[in-house]
């Protein structure tokens, strides 16, 4: 089975070093056969960690939390609270296979927080290197996070 996931493509986190993504990622969409496609939403809330630790308080409106992204109807839209994807998707057989591709924002944190745990959970992720980007889009910070991926998952992890 062959699983997409788009990572937090909501209105608050683009910003014009990404907003590349919401192009390439349609494009994917429509030119490219998932035979599952989730999407993750990230909700903060005032008792979040993001909030006690970190002092972040953005994304408990609505409108920051707006996926910005054209999703076909059968997309499953998954709201975490946290970098990685909630625990009860693995258990609850919301991801099926041994393979899962990633894209979205930010390649960072939450995509690579995510990449971590499909591969914890026996599962092989992909990052499609077109469809991801962080808030800064730093060159010299995507090409450190290339390495890092690699290392860590392999060099043909990267699509």
């Amino acid at each position: 089975m062959k699983t997409l996931i788009v990572v937090d493509m909501q209105k608050g986190f683009i910003t014009k070093n990404n907003e590349f993504l919401q192009k390439n990622i349609e494009k994917l969409l429509k030119n490219s056969k998932f035979d599952k496609i989730i999407a993750t939403k990230f909700v903060n809330s005032p008792q979040s960690p993001y909030a006690k630790f970190l002092d972040w308080h953005r994304f408990t409106e609505a409108d920051e939390q707006q996926i910005v992204v054209a999703l076909p109807k059968n997309t499953q839209v998954i709201e975490k609270t946290s970098y990685a994807l909630p625990d009860e998707i693995f258990a609850g057989g919301g991801i099926k296979g041994k393979e899962c591709y990633l894209c979205g924002t930010d390649y960072d944190s939450c995509v690579l927080a995510i990449m971590f745990q499909l591969f914890d959970h026996n599962i092989r992720p992909y990052v499609i290197w077109d469809c991801v980007g962080s808030h800064s889009n730093s060159p010299i910070e995507k090409e450190e996070l290339k390495k890092l991926i690699i290392k860590n998952f392999g060099k043909n992890s990267i699509i």
